[in-house]
This record gives structure tokens, sequence and C-alpha cells, in this order.
């Protein structure tokens, strides 16, 4: 398990490597608070989250989610959920999306490895359109014996199910840090490179998360 999780990681640092090579044109912010209500295995969650760039002197985004879930054992769990989103960076758009998620997670000791695959289906009212996309994540993390901090490694690649073609992908590297009584927080890098109609841009993020777990 030891040397399947230091592959992983090699392979998640190999494609934050890549994606350095291009070029850097801004730096942003992605700040959000989450609250899971847990039920044993069927959960309730909600999420808010606000994103700057332009060096953090405009609002790309924000969007407000509402959803739920189940572990249906101890490595596989799935949840619905719906999020409204208004990006300003896009002319004010608005979007409603339909998410569909399941995670599965091996762990064994402190080492946690993880791949979702999730499903997201957007409506713009403004152009009355839809869109589908597929985003595959895969996340490393080890969790030091009686320590408060989990360091992890994620990487993200976006797929547009309309055309086949890649979106966007996020090269995470960040520790989550337990707080006790259900509260952690997450503070994080991350490389985010996406596409545009001159080629391949990118975007340099730090980011700070709040959850609750309770």
């Amino acid at each position: 398990m030891k040397k399947l999780f230091i592959c992983i990681l090699a392979a998640l640092a190999l494609c934050a490597s890549s994606a350095s090579a291009q070029n850097e044109s801004d730096f942003g912010t992605w700040s959000s608070i989450q609250l899971v209500k847990s039920f044993g295995a069927p959960y309730l969650m909600a999420r808010a989250e606000h994103r700057s760039f332009e060096n953090v002197g405009a609002t790309e985004c924000w969007f407000l989610m509402a959803g739920g879930g189940y572990n249906f054992n101890s490595w596989l769990k799935g949840d619905l959920s719906y999020e409204y989103w208004k990006i300003p960076s896009a002319g004010s758009l608005v979007q409603h999306k339909a998410v569909f998620c399941f995670t599965e997670t091996l762990k064994r000791e402190g080492l946690a490895l993880a791949l979702r695959e999730k499903y997201e289906l957007a409506y713009n009212p403004a152009a009355e359109s839809f869109s589908h996309t597929l985003r595959t994540r895969l996340r490393g993390q080890y969790k030091p014996q009686d320590s408060i901090f989990t360091p992890y490694l994620m990487y993200e690649y976006f797929t547009n199910l309309s055309n086949g073609k890649w979106v966007r992908s996020l090269h995470y590297a960040g520790t989550e840090v337990s707080l006790g009584g259900g509260h952690s927080l997450d503070f994080f890098y991350m490389y985010h490179l996406y596409n545009t109609v001159l080629g391949p841009n990118a975007c340099n993020l730090l980011g700070i998360g709040y959850t609750l777990v309770f």
C-alpha cells in the first residue's frame, strides 16, 4: 500500500510539474465554508464558496450548494446536489447545476487514496443551453499518528462530454488541520490550468476552507 501511495504521489507531482511549464498569468484565492450533517450512513451537506482572480482584485465567481449523500460501505459513497453559480467574470452569468458523484477510498494505517467521478449538468438560462462535464479527481493523503495535520496531493481533470475535449485541470498541494469537535480547516496551493480560445492558460491560487461535520 505504501509503495502504491508513493507511486500515486509521484504521478500527481509529475502532473503538477508538467503544468507548471505553461505560461502563468494570474493569481487568485478560493475560500469556502462547508457543513455536513451525518445521520449514520446518510448525510446532508451545504457549501458556500468565493473565488477571486486578477491578482485578487476581482471576483471570478461564487456559488452555493445543497445536497445529500449516502455511505454505502467503508470505501464507497455517493451524493447528489444542486449548485447556484454567479459568474461576474463572464458578464454576471448565472448557472444552475445538478451534480452527481461517487467516491471510492482505499485506506491503510495513515494512508488514503481516493478516486472521485463527478458528473455535472449545467443550465445557462440566458442562452437556454445545457452543458455536460465529467470531473475525475485523484487524491493521495497521509495522516501521521497523533497529528492534527493531514497533508495531501490532488489532481482533477475536467472533460466536456458534448465534444470530448479537455476543459481544465486542477493541481493541488495542501493540508487539512483538525480542530476537534468536527471542525477542520483546509489550506492549499493550486495550479489551475484551463483551456481558452488562445490555448492553455493558467492561474496560481491559494485556498482556505472551513468544514463542520456534526
